[in-house]
């Protein structure tokens, strides 16, 4: 019939009459800095999502520097890093962040403060663009072996965490690394292969650990420069064997023990004959799945306070001296959460004064603005 036009084609003249901009516009969830430094950094307060969905939409604010505090996402996903547009450093501090999948071609550097974080994956992708890895103050008890496609690290920091095994082969692919921090872990094994080199290492912390011995040391790292070991289980034979390589090799040694229960050789406390870890290595290996190839978790290492109580009280029964050199330590990484919960407080009140101070100038301004205004009128 002439003059009929199909039902089909008019709703899509219809769609077509639909401005896009205001269309995509409206269904985005845009989120908007809180408060923006003189530096350009964006600070982002009280975020969460209600569904994933809300998630896909997401647009983070084009900031060089992010620093998200105070909020909640179950997973910071890889979409979530696909929204962040131009931004080349991102702190994740004071919120609730469990899981967090690490995926960006635009990142350099990654800080996670405080965040519960508990599993942390990477994508199996190569990635030479993020420069600096921080993870600290966090529940998490082992890192992915894909961390080893982060291939542009020149910074790792993963202490004051609760990491219990690490192989030191997955980080030999960051030919650039220069700082690796495990200190004030509960590390009870570093796996270290005889070929193995950080050919660029400097500065290496294993400080506040649970350490007996770590083979082949310094000889992985040629170009060690640093080193904090103080506050571990060393065995004497090793430490008497490693001070003569640190001496010949130069290499400065950060912080010294001097009230030791045993015995003390160079400035580190060492203990005779024990081992007092390795019959727990077995059964941790066999508690734990760890993660697969592809970086997913399959399943976390049982917690290691299980094995400390059962230690300790073995400790109790028959070697009531053991049993306060396990309470010492304890006591000493107490004291060592109080410095760093101090320090936090302090830095939040210092903060809090730096906002006050530009919310007294900012009204300052506005008064004298108004006032302006109101001469000009008279």
């Amino acid at each position: 019939m002439i003059g009929f036009t199909p039902l089909p084609f008019l709703l899509f003249i219809s769609l077509l009459a639909i401005p896009p901009s205001s269309a995509s516009s409206s269904s985005r969830n845009a989120i908007e800095c809180s408060r923006v430094q003189p530096n350009s950094t964006c600070f982002i307060e009280g975020v969460a999502f209600e569904s994933t969905a809300d998630e896909y939409l997401t647009i983070f604010p084009p900031a060089t520097h992010i620093i998200m505090q105070a909020s909640e996402i179950l997973h910071f996903a890889p979409h979530l890093f696909d929204a962040l547009a131009g931004t080349a450093f991102l702190t994740l501090k004071g919120s609730i962040i469990p899981a967090l999948t690490f995926r960006s071609d635009e990142l350099r550097s990654l800080r996670i403060d405080a965040t519960e974080l508990r599993e942390f994956a990477v994508a199996p992708l190569v990635n030479r663009r993020l420069n600096t890895l921080i993870i600290t103050g966090n529940p998490l008890s082992v890192i992915p072996p894909t961390v080893r496609y982060l291939t542009g690290l020149s910074m790792l920091d993963l202490s004051n965490n609760r990491l219990q095994h690490v192989q030191l082969g997955w980080f030999e692919p960051m030919d650039g690394l220069l700082v690796l921090d495990l200190s004030a872990n509960r590390i009870t094994r570093l796996d270290v292969r005889a070929s193995l080199r950080l050919v660029r290492l400097e500065n290496f912390w294993t400080d506040h650990n649970q350490l007996r011995r770590i083979e082949f040391f310094p000889r992985f790292a040629p170009a060690l420069r640093r080193v904090r070991l103080v506050e571990n289980y060393w065995a004497c034979e090793w430490v008497a064997q490693v001070r003569e390589l640190i001496w010949a090799n130069r290499i400065q040694v950060h912080g010294a023990e001097h009230a030791c229960p045993e015995a003390q050789d160079g400035g580190l406390c060492c203990y005779e004959g024990l081992q007092p870890f390795t019959e727990l290595d077995g059964d941790l290996e066999r508690g734990a799945d760890g993660y697969d190839e592809r970086g997913q978790l399959r399943k976390t290492y049982a917690r290691v306070e299980s094995y400390l109580q059962t230690r300790d009280q073995a400790h109790r029964d028959g070697q009531p001296g053991r049993a306060c050199i396990v309470l010492e330590q304890k006591y000493r990484t107490l004291v060592d959460e109080k410095e760093l919960l101090e320090r936090r407080f302090i830095n939040t009140v210092r903060e809090l004064e730096r906002t006050v101070r530009r919310l007294t100038a900012e009204l300052t301004e506005a008064q004298d603005r108004q006032r302006t205004q109101h001469v000009r009128l008279a």
